[in-house]
Protein backbone atom coordinates (compact mmCIF):
# COMPACT_ATOMS: atom_id res chain seq x y z
CA UNK A 1 0.00 0.00 0.00
CA UNK A 2 2.82 2.42 0.88
CA UNK A 3 4.59 1.53 -2.35
CA UNK A 4 1.46 2.41 -4.33
CA UNK A 5 1.13 5.76 -2.52
CA UNK A 6 4.79 6.45 -3.16
CA UNK A 7 4.35 5.74 -6.88
CA UNK A 8 1.25 7.95 -6.98
CA UNK A 9 3.08 10.79 -5.22
CA UNK A 10 6.02 10.45 -7.63
CA UNK A 11 3.63 10.44 -10.59
CA UNK A 12 1.88 13.60 -9.33
CA UNK A 13 5.24 15.29 -8.79
CA UNK A 14 6.31 14.45 -12.36
CA UNK A 15 2.99 15.69 -13.73
CA UNK A 16 3.39 19.03 -11.90
CA UNK A 17 6.83 19.41 -13.49
CA UNK A 18 5.39 18.54 -16.88
CA UNK A 19 2.57 21.04 -16.34
CA UNK A 20 5.06 23.78 -15.50
CA UNK A 21 7.11 23.01 -18.61
CA UNK A 22 4.01 23.07 -20.78
CA UNK A 23 2.88 26.37 -19.20
CA UNK A 24 6.29 27.92 -19.86
CA UNK A 25 6.51 26.76 -23.48
CA UNK A 26 2.91 27.78 -24.20
CA UNK A 27 3.55 31.19 -22.64
CA UNK A 28 6.49 31.73 -24.98
CA UNK A 29 4.60 30.50 -28.06
CA UNK A 30 1.37 32.37 -27.34
CA UNK A 31 3.20 35.57 -26.45
CA UNK A 32 5.39 35.49 -29.51
CA UNK A 33 2.56 34.62 -31.90
CA UNK A 34 0.06 37.12 -30.53
CA UNK A 35 2.62 39.94 -30.24
CA UNK A 36 3.80 39.30 -33.79
CA UNK A 37 0.21 39.11 -35.06
CA UNK A 38 -0.63 42.39 -33.37
CA UNK A 39 2.43 44.04 -34.85
CA UNK A 40 1.80 42.71 -38.36
CA UNK A 41 -1.84 43.84 -38.37
CA UNK A 42 -1.18 47.24 -36.77
CA UNK A 43 -1.93 50.28 -38.85
CA UNK A 44 0.77 52.86 -38.41
CA UNK A 45 1.91 55.91 -40.33
CA UNK A 46 4.38 55.01 -43.11
CA UNK A 47 7.02 57.28 -41.59
CA UNK A 48 7.11 55.26 -38.33
CA UNK A 49 10.73 54.32 -37.61
CA UNK A 50 11.65 50.67 -37.00
CA UNK A 51 12.87 51.17 -33.40
CA UNK A 52 9.42 51.93 -31.87
CA UNK A 53 7.94 48.95 -33.74
CA UNK A 54 10.56 46.59 -32.27
CA UNK A 55 10.22 48.13 -28.81
CA UNK A 56 6.42 47.77 -29.03
CA UNK A 57 6.75 44.13 -30.03
CA UNK A 58 9.10 43.41 -27.11
CA UNK A 59 6.89 45.24 -24.61
CA UNK A 60 3.80 43.35 -25.81
CA UNK A 61 5.75 40.09 -25.73
CA UNK A 62 6.78 40.64 -22.10
CA UNK A 63 3.28 41.69 -21.05
CA UNK A 64 1.62 38.74 -22.74
CA UNK A 65 4.31 36.33 -21.49
CA UNK A 66 3.61 37.30 -17.88
CA UNK A 67 -0.16 36.91 -18.40
CA UNK A 68 0.23 33.60 -20.28
CA UNK A 69 2.56 32.16 -17.67
CA UNK A 70 0.22 33.19 -14.85
CA UNK A 71 -2.72 31.57 -16.64
CA UNK A 72 -0.70 28.42 -17.32
CA UNK A 73 0.42 28.11 -13.72
CA UNK A 74 -2.80 29.05 -11.93
CA UNK A 75 -5.63 27.84 -14.17
CA UNK A 76 -5.99 24.05 -13.93
CA UNK A 77 -6.27 23.41 -17.68
CA UNK A 78 -6.14 19.58 -17.28
CA UNK A 79 -9.10 19.76 -14.87
CA UNK A 80 -10.99 22.02 -17.28
CA UNK A 81 -10.29 19.56 -20.08
CA UNK A 82 -11.41 16.62 -17.95
CA UNK A 83 -14.66 18.41 -17.06
CA UNK A 84 -15.31 19.19 -20.73
CA UNK A 85 -14.59 15.60 -21.73
CA UNK A 86 -17.06 14.37 -19.13
CA UNK A 87 -19.74 16.92 -20.05
CA UNK A 88 -19.50 16.31 -23.82
CA UNK A 89 -18.74 12.57 -23.56
CA UNK A 90 -15.43 12.95 -25.39
CA UNK A 91 -13.12 10.01 -25.93
CA UNK A 92 -9.52 10.81 -24.91
CA UNK A 93 -6.94 11.39 -27.62
CA UNK A 94 -9.47 11.87 -30.43
CA UNK A 95 -9.58 14.75 -32.89
CA UNK A 96 -12.90 15.95 -31.46
CA UNK A 97 -11.53 15.95 -27.89
CA UNK A 98 -8.35 17.71 -29.00
CA UNK A 99 -10.35 20.40 -30.80
CA UNK A 100 -12.60 21.03 -27.78
CA UNK A 101 -9.59 21.14 -25.43
CA UNK A 102 -7.69 23.55 -27.68
CA UNK A 103 -10.79 25.72 -28.02
CA UNK A 104 -11.17 25.83 -24.23
CA UNK A 105 -7.52 26.83 -23.82
CA UNK A 106 -7.96 29.46 -26.50
CA UNK A 107 -11.03 30.89 -24.76
CA UNK A 108 -9.09 31.09 -21.51
CA UNK A 109 -5.83 32.56 -22.85
CA UNK A 110 -6.53 34.68 -25.91
CA UNK A 111 -9.22 37.19 -24.89
CA UNK A 112 -7.31 38.19 -21.76
CA UNK A 113 -3.93 38.47 -23.50
CA UNK A 114 -5.35 40.33 -26.49
CA UNK A 115 -7.30 42.74 -24.27
CA UNK A 116 -4.16 43.54 -22.29
CA UNK A 117 -2.03 44.03 -25.39
CA UNK A 118 -4.57 46.15 -27.28
CA UNK A 119 -5.21 48.33 -24.24
CA UNK A 120 -1.49 48.71 -23.58
CA UNK A 121 -0.72 49.68 -27.16
CA UNK A 122 -3.73 51.97 -27.50
CA UNK A 123 -3.27 53.89 -24.28
CA UNK A 124 0.53 54.02 -24.06
CA UNK A 125 2.06 53.69 -27.51
CA UNK A 126 -0.21 55.25 -30.14
CA UNK A 127 0.23 59.02 -30.43
CA UNK A 128 -2.97 60.95 -29.73
CA UNK A 129 -3.27 62.28 -33.27
CA UNK A 130 -3.04 58.80 -34.82
CA UNK A 131 -5.41 56.85 -32.54
CA UNK A 132 -8.10 54.94 -34.40
CA UNK A 133 -11.43 54.31 -32.65
CA UNK A 134 -10.77 51.84 -29.83
CA UNK A 135 -13.73 49.48 -30.30
CA UNK A 136 -13.13 48.53 -33.96
CA UNK A 137 -9.42 48.05 -33.22
CA UNK A 138 -10.27 45.93 -30.19
CA UNK A 139 -12.82 43.72 -31.98
CA UNK A 140 -10.60 43.23 -35.02
CA UNK A 141 -7.66 42.25 -32.79
CA UNK A 142 -9.79 39.79 -30.80
CA UNK A 143 -10.99 38.02 -33.94
CA UNK A 144 -7.60 37.83 -35.65
CA UNK A 145 -5.75 36.76 -32.50
CA UNK A 146 -8.41 34.18 -31.67
CA UNK A 147 -8.01 32.49 -35.06
CA UNK A 148 -4.20 32.60 -34.90
CA UNK A 149 -4.18 31.26 -31.34
CA UNK A 150 -6.62 28.45 -32.15
CA UNK A 151 -4.39 27.19 -34.94
CA UNK A 152 -1.29 27.58 -32.78
CA UNK A 153 -2.76 25.75 -29.79
CA UNK A 154 -4.31 22.99 -31.89
CA UNK A 155 -1.04 22.28 -33.71
CA UNK A 156 1.48 22.87 -30.92
CA UNK A 157 -0.05 21.11 -27.89
CA UNK A 158 0.51 17.54 -29.19
CA UNK A 159 4.09 18.43 -30.14
CA UNK A 160 4.79 20.05 -26.77
CA UNK A 161 3.22 17.12 -24.92
CA UNK A 162 5.45 14.71 -26.78
CA UNK A 163 8.52 16.79 -26.00
CA UNK A 164 7.93 17.29 -22.28
CA UNK A 165 6.25 14.06 -21.20
CA UNK A 166 8.63 11.59 -19.59
CA UNK A 167 9.44 8.79 -22.04
CA UNK A 168 8.21 6.05 -19.69
CA UNK A 169 4.85 7.86 -19.40
CA UNK A 170 4.53 8.22 -23.18
CA UNK A 171 5.31 4.52 -23.66
CA UNK A 172 2.89 3.41 -20.95
CA UNK A 173 0.24 5.85 -22.17
CA UNK A 174 0.48 4.60 -25.75
CA UNK A 175 0.44 0.92 -24.89
CA UNK A 176 -2.52 1.27 -22.51
CA UNK A 177 -4.84 2.55 -25.25
CA UNK A 178 -6.38 -0.42 -27.07
CA UNK A 179 -7.10 1.67 -30.16
CA UNK A 180 -3.37 2.24 -30.59
CA UNK A 181 -1.34 -0.27 -32.44
CA UNK A 182 2.38 -0.57 -32.94
CA UNK A 183 4.34 2.48 -31.74
CA UNK A 184 1.20 4.04 -30.20
CA UNK A 185 -0.30 5.06 -33.56
CA UNK A 186 -4.09 5.04 -33.79
CA UNK A 187 -5.44 2.17 -35.82
CA UNK A 188 -8.53 2.68 -37.93
CA UNK A 189 -11.46 0.69 -36.68
CA UNK A 190 -14.26 -0.44 -38.99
Amino acid sequence: MDEQRSKQAEFEKQMRKVGMKIAFIMAILMSFALSLTGNLFARRPPETPLAPIIIGFLECFILSFVISLAIGLFVPIPKVNAALAKKFHLQPRTLKAHFVESLASNLIYTPLITTAMVSFVYFTMIPTGHKPPFLPMFIHSQIVCFVVAQVLIFVSIPIIMKLVMPKKFNDAHSSSDPSRGKNGVHQNRP
